[in-house]
């Protein structure tokens, strides 16, 4: 037989799903690796959704999505993240923020060209820039996970075409401050770049921190893809529903990648979102301060434990070093599980700085994490 692809050959199955896999077999694990919220998809999310189903909204969806839901999606970036777009031109429905990644991706690259993307990162930005050909570049991050501008400013070649950036971050849960954002958009700007901003996390700040969206900023609406997903706010990552803002130039590439690979969106489901959009999200003010309990909880714990570790300013995760005990992230993920059934993410498949880190998702509910922290005390005291 001829040989298969290499590209997709080189990509090893994903470490986070190989927890999930774990986690589904044994009734005695806490699972610290899943990055998905706890509380219940709104009801009115649901109820939209099986109201479309009775209808019968079960044919092709629209390419770019249900109009009433670009319509809702458009008044949100304005209103929320202060940027003005037309819904018939720049925005697209995906199937979640994963393919919003993938459009972006397809729309802006050509093989050989490079992206910048900060070290440790979502562990997904690699594959993407695998599959399309892409040199990732890769810039450890500061110590404080911030960004390193001085490195990402001599990183630029005449072959990088992008930078991406995530924030709030999976996983370390920094937060680029307005500062450093605006560093990093004289970089794109002063380099004809383009900025891919992956925005997820956008209501999972603290401290009193505020989101920024780079496409509402000066010169930058035409240079920045902006993704998003229903899943994080309205805690719906099953529903797979994202999208993406952007050039009405880029929305058109993305359109053809969409109907030639997927053909569209799930159509039901999309009527779901609609309802949640028309929400009040003061609905989520209660949760944000459990994520924040939550946090606090486990950033205190680990800090007694001896791990070296960041306080996170946003998402829901936590990348402590496990340098302390003088083993590397995988080896304490892979004994953790075994010795405590606590499931933890090795830090290594985020990037090639993350060796000897491990990723917590610390959304989960608080007994369960105070039991996970137990747990993973009584596994450091027996090293």
């Amino acid at each position: 037989m001829k040989e298969t692809s290499h590209r997709i050959a080189k990509t090893p199955k994903s470490a986070i799903r190989e927890l999930f896999d774990l986690a589904a077999g044994r009734s005695d694990i806490i699972s610290l690796g899943i990055g998905q919220p706890d509380f219940k998809t709104p009801k009115s999310a649901i109820k939209g959704n099986i109201e479309a189903l009775k209808g019968n909204i079960t044919m092709y969806a629209p390419t770019k999505g249900v109009p009433e839901l670009l319509e809702l999606l458009e008044k949100k970036v304005k209103e929320v993240n202060s940027i003005e777009s037309n819904w018939k031109e720049n925005i697209i429905v995906t199937n979640g923020g994963s393919q919003a990644i993938t459009l972006a991706f397809a729309s802006v690259f050509n093989p050989g060209d490079e992206i910048i993307i900060s070290s440790p990162n979502f562990v997904s930005y690699f594959y993407c820039s695998l599959f399309f050909g892409v040199k990732t570049v890769e810039i450890q991050r500061n110590e404080d996970f911030s960004p390193n501008i001085e490195a990402i400013k001599k990183a630029i070649t005449e072959k990088t075409k992008a930078i991406l950036i995530n924030s709030p971050n999976n996983p370390t849960g920094h937060a680029l401050s307005l500062t450093q954002l605006k560093a990093i958009v004289d970089i794109v700007i002063d380099n004809d770049l383009y900025l891919i901003s992956d925005e997820v996390y956008e209501n999972y700040l603290y401290d009193g921190l505020k989101h920024t969206s780079p496409a509402s900023l000066n010169e930058m609406f035409e240079r920045t893809i902006t993704v998003n997903a229903m899943s994080k706010l309205f805690s719906a990552t099953g529903f797979r529903l994202g999208y993406a803002v952007a050039s009405k130039e880029i929305i058109d590439l993305m359109e053809k990648y969409h109907q030639y690979t997927v053909a569209g969106t799930n159509h039901a489901a999309q009527y779901g979102f609609i309802e949640a959009l028309k929400m009040d999200i003061g609905f989520f003010e209660k949760i944000l301060e459990t994520f924040n309990k939550r946090r606090i909880l486990v950033f205190t714990r680990l800090k007694e434990m001896g791990f070296d570790v960041i306080k996170p300013l946003g998402s829901f995760y936590i990348m402590p070093s496990v340098k302390p005990f003088n083993m590397n992230g995988s080896k304490f993920s892979r004994d953790v599980m075994k010795e405590q059934a606590v499931a933890i993410v090795p830090g290594d498949i985020f990037g090639s700085f993350s060796e000897h880190m491990i990723r917590i998702s610390y959304a989960t509910e608080i007994s369960k994490l105070e039991e996970a922290m137990d747990r993973v005390e009584k596994f450091i005291k027996n090293l």
